[in-house]
């Protein structure tokens, strides 16, 4: 049987956190007794000030509109998460500086297993490698209670981001980027190398013909 949650954060079911720094945080907390009875489907979407918050933490212009849908079942000791996030955020194009929107459509899974399970062998002092798991695709974490299920939704939108959002007016621009006090590659410094691989395959190919 299925049941569906709203999730909850310390203020309701908006979950507006205020940090030490009067900051907002996208909390949704949930009960791990909660996830471990039975197969759950969580729903919701950022307030007006989680998004303003998740824009400064991701340096973004806006995030115009995020919401989620997740699906938790039981998983061996755990729990398993599966979900989609659904946002419009707006970058800075990193030519230009102008505004270029992203509509974003990410699905997603996370599985969690209790400390025991995630490491059966651990002894105090010894590091421990968690491996790849074959059924998640992904290295279990740890499982918290209650688990954040909104810092997950939060750490999707991060990871969904365009590293280089470009406008349309960047066009073909090109950007360097070096070290202070060095000077960036330039094409002109890149011809003796163009030749040279030129000549390069030029070899190669009166090679293969005797």
């Amino acid at each position: 049987m299925q049941t569906i949650i709203q999730a909850s954060g310390p203020y309701g079911r908006e979950g507006n956190l205020m940090n030490a720094q009067g900051e907002s945080a996208l909390v949704r907390r949930i009960t791990v007794s909660d996830l471990r009875d039975a197969a759950a489907k969580f729903e919701g979407e950022a307030s007006e000030i989680e998004r303003a918050a998740l824009a400064k933490r991701f340096d973004l212009v806006a995030v115009n509109s995020l919401s989620y849908e997740l699906e938790s079942v039981p998983w061996r000791g755990g729990v398993k998460l599966s979900g989609v996030l659904q946002a419009v955020a707006v970058q800075n194009c990193v030519v230009t500086l102008d505004p270029v929107t992203e509509e974003i459509n990410e699905e997603f899974q996370r599985g969690f297993l209790p400390f025991e399970d995630l490491y059966p062998d651990a002894k105090p002092g010894f590091e421990h490698e968690i491996a790849i798991d074959s059924e998640l695709g992904e290295v279990p974490e740890l499982l918290t209670d209650p688990l954040d299920i909104g810092e997950i939704v939060a750490e999707t939108l991060g990871v969904s981001l365009d590293p280089y959002p470009r406008s349309e007016a960047a066009g073909e621009a090109s950007m360097s980027v070096a070290p202070p006090g060095v000077a960036p590659i330039t094409d002109a410094d890149m011809k003796p190398f163009a030749s040279l691989e030129a000549l390069r395959k030029k070899m190669e190919s009166d090679g293969s013909g005797d």
